[in-house]
């Protein structure tokens, strides 16, 4: 029985620059299927190996075989976030449940029906003047899932957003000061989306990371926090408005460094 770890909905990657550069069928042309799959945080590289931290909790060590055929682009990519297929090392005990805090070997399999691919990320940064372009050129985002999550150092939203297919456009997340409620133990994340185009002609959906700023941890004194992310979705484009919230552990706000 196969296991799914931590993915709510289908995903579609935003553009194909986002995606490894993955082998996704065997010598025979035949695909494998996988018994996990889960988002991670992934530190290392392609000389001492790689820790994918999984958002579930767990540890998993890749062989370097399995990257090396899998995920032969991971080192050159930069990616710090995935979503991942594989199993375990141990034939015998696919199929058991996974617990966190355990370290277990992996092998990342293709999976022809669940690719493995990068999770764009994004940083955050704190505004200081209510001027600055985060406030007055801040565009509008389709729409926010809101099914969010925080984990690994990483706040996690499904966006969908409209964009001009010949423009790069501006993604990342903002607090300012006022945004960290300690009174009410909760953190307020701002999106702030910016086409750079006075037209769009494409529509993407995709999971969206935004790296959590470590530097906010040490105001809240709990374990655990309400995390709030605003955005602008109506159509005037005007007003920032809670779109997702979630619990958060407070740990969280800092990423694995090993």
């Amino acid at each position: 029985m196969k296991t799914t770890l931590r993915l709510s909905t289908f995903i579609v990657a935003l553009v194909s620059v986002f995606t490894f550069s993955s082998c996704l069928n065997d010598d025979n042309g035949s695909s494998s299927s996988a018994n996990y799959y889960s988002t991670v945080t992934i530190t290392g590289d392609d000389v001492f190996g790689y820790t994918f931290y999984a958002d579930f909790g767990s540890k998993l060590i890749p062989t370097m075989a399995s990257i090396q055929e899998t995920l032969p682009g991971l080192g050159k990519s930069g990616a710090k976030r995935a979503y991942v297929a594989f199993d375990l090392a141990s034939e015998t005990e696919n199929g058991k449940e996974l617990v966190a805090g355990e370290t277990y070997q992996i092998i990342v399999r293709n999976d022809y029906f669940r690719p493995n691919y990068a999770i764009p990320t994004y940083e955050t940064v704190k505004s200081t003047e209510a001027t600055d372009a985060l406030h007055t050129k801040n565009q509008r985002i389709n729409n926010v899932d809101k099914n969010i999550w925080a984990a690994n150092g990483y706040v996690n939203a499904q966006l969908t957003i409209s964009y001009f297919s010949n423009k790069d456009f501006d993604l990342k997340a903002y607090y300012t000061e006022e945004d960290i409620d300690v009174a009410n133990n909760t953190f307020n994340l701002n999106l702030y989306y910016n086409s750079n185009s006075e037209q769009t002609n494409s529509q993407g959906t995709s999971i969206i990371s935004f790296r959590l700023p470590e530097e906010v941890a040490h105001k809240f004194q709990g374990e655990s926090i309400n995390l709030v992310l605003n955005a602008i979705t109506d159509y005037e484009g005007i007003s920032l408005t809670k779109v997702a919230e979630c619990k958060m552990a407070v740990k969280d706000f800092y990423a694995p460094q090993f």
